[in-house]
Order: C-alpha cells, then structure tokens, then sequence
C-alpha cells in the first residue's frame, strides 16, 4: 500500500507564482518561522528536510516529533511547483515516584522518580489542514519576497541609473575638460604663432629698413667718392692746364728772349783720331 493512491498524501503540492530561488527561500522562511530547524538543503535538487518538536499544549506529558521533506521544482519560466511530506511521531512522557513502604503496604517516605518514554503513534501526517496552512503560510511569505525582490530590482535599476547617470555626467565634465584644454592650448599656439610671425615681420622689417639703410649709406657714399672723383679729376685737369699754361708762356718767354739776344759764337771741332789696337 505504499505507493497506493489510497494512502497518497492529499493537497501536499501546489504551484507556485514564484522562481525557485524565491520558492527556496519562502520555504525556509515558513519552516523556520514556525520552529523547525533546518536539517538539510539541496540547491542543486531544490530538496529541504527540517525537523520540529512540539509538545501539545493540552496535553503536557505529550509532544511530537514532526519531520518534513520540502522538493521544488521548475515548472516554467516564472512557477515552481512545491510539494511537502511530513511525518509525525507522538510520544507519552510518563513519570512516577518510587516510595519506601511501611510493612510494605504503607508508602511513607518517597525514595525517587522514575521517568518512561514511549512512542504511542508514528506515520505520515495527512490532514489536510497541515498542508493547508503551510501552503497558506508559503503563499503570503511568497508576496512579501516577491515585492522584497521587485523593490531590490528598482533599487538596483535607481541605482544602476543613478551611477550611469554620474559616469555619464563625469565622462561630460571629462570631455568639457579636454575640450577646454584643447581650446586653450589651441589658442595658446595661435598667439605663439602670432607671436612668432609679428616677431619675425619685425625682424623681416627691421632686416629691410637696416638693408635700405645700407644701401642709402653705399649709395651715398658711392656719390660721395664719385663726387670726389669728379673734384680731384677737375682739380687735376685744372692743375695740368694751369702748368700747361705756365709751361707755354714760359716757352714764349723763352723764345722772345732767344729772339733778342746775339747769336752765340762757333767753336771748331777737333778732328777725332782712331787708334788701333796692336794685336800680338
């Protein structure tokens, strides 16, 4: 009768709007909340074991041993089916005390306690309402971590934005940055360019007035040496006409006075004679 659909577990599995993370972890949730500890998770099996004990409220010499077995499973993109068993053991805690008896049918003087437990039912747990309320526990744990979830999701969204936002704002100011110092280095070029170029036209000015300096000075002095030339040329001439002229009237005066002056007398020539070398 074991795996008989009479001795099946009724309303123990329900699906669930939930991922298998969120199930996991409604499921330890419950558990947990309502007292039993945790004695094994299986991520990789979705499979949770926890134990409880519980002593009946009515009844105090009474409690339970209840242990569970949660499996989950996918069962879409967004729904997890969860399926619970549990087992339940109900034990009797009895107690009495021995006593020292008089004549040995007298009790008079107690000697001690003795304590007895036994186990007085044990099986499956298959009332309905067991599951009921622990799927009803499931589902409003479920809500809460779903909208715990939705609001990490936003928080993480605001906060993803929040920093896309600063960086994009950073890469913005990076970029004005560089665009100013581009700008500014750009005019900085510009004004050593201009700069260099006014310095060089006023040099390449200076170069030119010097030059036409110069050439004024050479040109000057040029005239000058020909003006020089020319007076010492006249002077020269003027010179050479004046002792020219000197030298002709001296001429003249010569002449006139040769003119009137007697002729000089004539001397006779000697006759030269030839002597002839002797030769040996």
């Amino acid at each position: 009768m074991a795996f008989s659909d009479k001795t099946a577990l009724v309303g123990n599995s329900k699906q669930l709007d939930l991922t298998v993370s969120q199930a996991i972890r409604v499921t330890k949730q419950v558990l947990v909340h309502q007292g039993f500890s945790i004695d094994n998770i299986d991520l990789t099996s979705g499979l949770i074991k926890a134990s409880r004990n519980f002593q009946d409220p009515a009844i105090p010499e009474q409690s339970y041993n209840i242990s569970t077995s949660a499996y989950i499973f996918d069962n879409g993109p967004q729904a997890v089916s969860l399926t619970l068993s549990a087992s339940q053991q109900t034990i009797l805690h009895r107690q009495w005390t021995t006593w020292w008896h008089l004549l040995w049918i007298i009790p008079i003087i107690p000697t001690g306690t003795e304590y007895q437990t036994v186990v007085t039912k044990e099986g499956n747990i298959t009332d309905p309402v067991f599951y009921t309320d622990f799927f009803t526990a499931i589902t409003a744990a479920g809500v809460e971590v779903k909208a715990a979830d939705k609001a990490a999701e936003m928080k993480a969204a605001a906060e993803k934005a929040a920093a896309e936002k600063a960086a994009a704002e950073k890469a913005a100011a990076e970029k004005a940055a560089a665009e100013k110092a581009a700008a500014e280095k750009a005019a900085a070029e510009k004004a050593a360019a201009e700069k260099a170029a006014a310095e060089k036209a006023a040099a390449e000015k200076a170069a030119a007035e010097k030059a036409a300096a110069d050439a004024a000075a050479a040109q000057k002095a040029a005239d000058d040496k020909a003006a020089a030339d020319a007076a010492a040329a006249q002077k020269v001439a003027a010179d050479k006409a004046a002792a020219d002229a000197a030298a002709l009237k001296q001429i003249e005066a010569d002449a006139a006075a040769a003119e009137q002056a007697p002729p000089p007398k004539t001397k006779k020539k000697k006759k030269a004679t030839t002597t002839t070398p002797r030769t040996n």
